[in-house]
């Protein structure tokens, strides 16, 4: 009699699809808890940069309230996160850039809308993911 020893060649290729399949949604799994984790760090960039825009609005609250432009009926006063950088109401990431961490591209243009009603300053960014 022969002694049977090791596995036959399909139960190795079940444990092989096995694999495979687990391998493949766990990939997935980490892939989307990546993204929702940057989405999360860009949300929170923008929560700091709204902050130093409102304290920037108070430094510059004379030229706000001279301001001919209006936003939504309001007097509004149109800056980019650069502006903040140079005023030192932001610290930048790596130089004088602001990193935006889902793409790694500079956030130093994006244009933000600081703007009074009823004597309270308030601040518009553009945005898609928050």
């Amino acid at each position: 009699m022969k002694n049977k020893k090791g596995f036959t060649l399909i139960e190795l290729l079940c444990v092989i699809a096995i694999l495979a399949v687990v391998t493949c949604i766990a990939s997935v799994s980490v892939i989307n808890l990546s993204t929702k984790s940057k989405e999360n760090l860009y949300c929170a960039k923008l929560e700091m940069i709204e902050a130093a825009a409102k304290t920037y609005a108070v430094s510059y609250e004379y030229e706000l309230n001279q301001s001919t432009t209006y936003y939504e009926g309001n007097k509004s006063l149109i800056i980019t996160v650069n502006d903040l950088v140079t005023s030192g109401n932001l610290s930048p990431d790596r130089g004088d850039t602001v990193i935006n961490p889902m793409n790694n591209e500079s956030l130093n243009n994006l244009e933000i809308i600081l703007y009074l009603k009823n004597n309270q300053v308030y601040v518009h960014i553009d945005n898609n993911v928050c």
